[in-house]
């Protein structure tokens, strides 16, 4: 990797260890502060909101400069876990309150991820793509498998302030790090002289990028399937901390999505030369039927925890081969507004996910809702093979299968 590169690799790494932190730290005081399931889900679809306006900052990414976005972004991140360090120390951390800073923070948190895939994208030869894409997911999902692991712990003896106080370290200082160290390229749009204000360049931009983003029929096809599949999923995830009966008991689940999903990061580049119409179904059908036996043989000491990683190495493969797929089939100059739209697409329906596992559990057990939710990922093997334009794709993963 180069220079530039391999700064973007170090602020993600950083931004990652501060916001894995943080949420487990947020979900952690919810049901410290009220064991409601519900306001637990709540809570993760709060965090999980930011994603869905992605798109609106699509038009954005692509004219102004990326390392600007970056830098502001951080910093405004930082400053709002800032305050609500100051609140929780002074007692005044009302919960719609504490809500509605993480959604203002994880929002400018959310423009960094379309931004940095641009990037990847315009700094790395077409063809190492994929590994790029795993070298970043590996590096900071690595750091994840720590974080998970010691996040219990850490909330146990050190407290929940300590850490709210550190991330807001750690991400002014990768605000810092962008705004001094990282150089990079400057796209076509950016170097446009513009001719018009800035609400109508932006209505323009973005009418332009729905537009090029709409003809990408195959890979929203396959999106959507993967829509659904989150959906349920999500419903699960948000079960994980009611299930737990301590901190560090959820961490162990914590640390077992990471160990998982960083494995499917290594072995992605292993598998991306065979037949999408082959291996998305496969992986499909491995992380759910890993998933439902994790949560059939809970009481099996340390059994479910390893069902549940092996669950997660084929979702590990699934986000990257997700990545590499939006960069492929997007054209160049439209790939932060393309990741923009689909992120917000892949995440649209996810909130809803969260705050229906939280009011389905105020009714029943977080167990039987996890065992449902892994019924999902054999659902979208289905459709994708059902799928007239999903079962014709017999091309690898670095193939582009939309028209240019």
């Amino acid at each position: 990797m180069n220079r530039q590169l391999l700064i973007l690799l170090i602020g993600r790494i950083i931004t990652n260890f501060a916001d894995s932190f943080y949420m487990i730290a947020t979900i952690w005081y919810v049901k410290s502060s009220t064991a409601s399931p519900f306001l637990i889900g709540l809570t993760s679809a709060v965090a999980i909101l930011p994603v869905t306006i992605q798109f609106l900052y699509g038009p954005i990414i692509d004219r102004f400069s990326k390392r600007k976005i970056l830098y502001v972004a951080m910093l405004g991140q930082g400053i709002l876990v800032s305050v609500i360090s100051v609140l929780y120390f002074t007692n005044l951390l009302w919960l719609p309150l504490l809500f509605t800073l993480m959604f203002m923070a994880l929002s400018l948190s959310e423009c960094t991820y379309p931004t940095e895939s641009a990037l990847i994208e315009s700094l790395t030869p077409y063809n190492q793509l994929t590994k790029v894409n795993s070298i970043f997911a590996f590096s900071y999902q690595t750091l994840d498998i720590i974080c998970d692991a010691v996040s219990g712990i850490l909330i146990a003896f050190i407290g929940l302030g300590l850490i709210y106080v550190t991330n807001s370290v750690l991400l002014i200082g990768t605000g810092m790090l962008f705004l001094f160290y990282l150089k990079v390229p400057r796209s076509k749009k950016e170097t446009e002289v513009q001719t018009l204000s800035f609400i109508r360049q932006y209505k323009e931009d973005f009418k332009e990028g729905f537009m090029v983003v709409k003809k990408r029929h195959t890979l929203l096809s396959m999106m959507i399937g993967i829509v659904g599949m989150n959906v349920m999923a999500t419903m699960g995830i948000a079960m994980l901390p009611v299930i737990s009966d301590s901190s560090v008991e959820y961490g162990f689940w914590l640390t077992a999505i990471s160990l998982g999903t960083l494995t499917g990061t290594i072995l992605s580049s292993k598998v991306e030369k065979i037949a999408l119409n082959r291996i998305l179904p496969a992986l499909s059908l491995w992380s759910g039927l890993f998933w439902l036996l994790a949560f059939v043989l809970i009481e099996v000491s340390i059994v479910p925890y390893m069902l549940f990683a092996l669950s997660w190495i084929g979702i590990g493969i699934l986000s990257i081969f997700v990545q590499t797929l939006i960069q492929v089939n997007i054209p160049k100059g439209y790939i932060g507004i393309g990741f923009a739209f689909i992120s917000s697409l892949l995440g649209s329906l996810s909130p809803l996910g969260y705050i229906l596992g939280g009011v389905i559990g105020e009714f029943t057990s977080g167990r039987y809702l996890l065992v449902i939710s892994g019924i999902g990922y054999l659902i979208f093997a289905v459709y994708f093979l059902a799928n007239p334009l999903l079962k014709k794709l017999n091309k690898p993963l670095s193939v582009s299968f939309e028209e240019s």
